[in-house]
């Protein structure tokens, strides 16, 4: 059966190794694509000697980026692209005061949107402040945990990021957003067993995007169990279409491909 009909969900020990299998598998697909793609691992900040990244994996696409020109004015670097879904900078200047980072990034809101990456928005403004009543969906998840008393009703721990108004629009490509949705899973009674964050994406990149997405979707989360007196406990990525680049040749990722297996055997 293809992956269409039974897809095989992609585990790494980390994020690095997450990402690495990931790639190897739609590197590997005629199409370059794996649909639906669903892609997790495990939190662990516990653990003095878990790793969130493995450095030689990130140094291996970060050069790969450089060499084929792909971190340009059109597309972003890995830190770029994480803090498009948690501004982890401005957060480290907000002394752990979330109004005060809502405050700090709307405040910088005409200098982000400059950015050409950033002319139809961000996934952070999204859901800080959402369509034309800038919704704050973030304080709204984080006030019904804190309001039910850690009972929250579960379906109300989520964040929509795909507005109808002005998404559904002609184009053949916008580019954003292809994130749809976060979803903050309590694991247990009152999250006794942590926190879990499940994304939602129509279309991923993963040369371009998807190392950066996953990164800032731990971010996202580490900040929002953080708020819910929680601990993060793992990230699930779930992209209907996952595709291995936008442009460039398959020939042109062979040797990035050849050092991800050394690095993921058993991928």
């Amino acid at each position: 059966m293809t992956t269409d009909v039974l897809p095989v969900p992609i585990n790494g020990i980390n994020l690095s190794e997450a990402w690495a299998k990931a790639f190897l598998r739609a590197y590997d697909s005629p199409q370059g694509i794996v649909a639906p793609g669903i892609v997790s691992f495990p939190v662990d900040d516990d653990n003095s000697e878990w790793e969130l990244e493995t450095a030689d994996i990130r140094n291996a696409l970060e050069n790969q980026l450089d060499m084929l020109d792909i971190c340009s004015a059109n597309q972003s670097n890995i830190e770029t692209v994480a803090g498009t879904i948690f501004p982890e900078t401005i957060w480290k200047r907000c002394g752990g005061d979330r109004k005060q980072l809502r405050d700090r990034y709307l405040k910088m809101w005409p200098q982000i949107i400059k950015c050409r990456n950033n002319d139809r928005g961000t996934y952070f403004k999204r859901l800080i402040s959402f369509s034309d009543e800038g919704i704050n969906q973030i304080e709204a998840i984080i006030d019904e945990w804190e309001r039910s008393e850690k009972k929250a009703r579960r379906s109300a721990l989520q964040a929509g990021i795909f507005d109808p108004y002005r998404d559904h629009i002609p184009g053949p490509y916008l580019g954003f957003p292809c994130l749809q949705q976060v979803v903050f899973h309590p694991i247990g009674p009152k999250g006794r067993g942590g926190l879990k964050v499940v994304a939602f994406y129509a279309n991923q990149l993963l040369i371009e995007k998807a190392y950066g997405n996953y990164l800032g979707l731990y971010r996202l989360g580490r900040f929002i169990a953080g708020e819910m007196e929680l601990t993060l406990r793992g990230v699930t990525c779930i992209a209907t279409n996952l595709k291995r680049w936008n442009k460039h040749n398959k020939g042109d990722f062979k040797g990035l491909a050849e050092l991800l297996r050394k690095e993921v055997p058993d991928a």
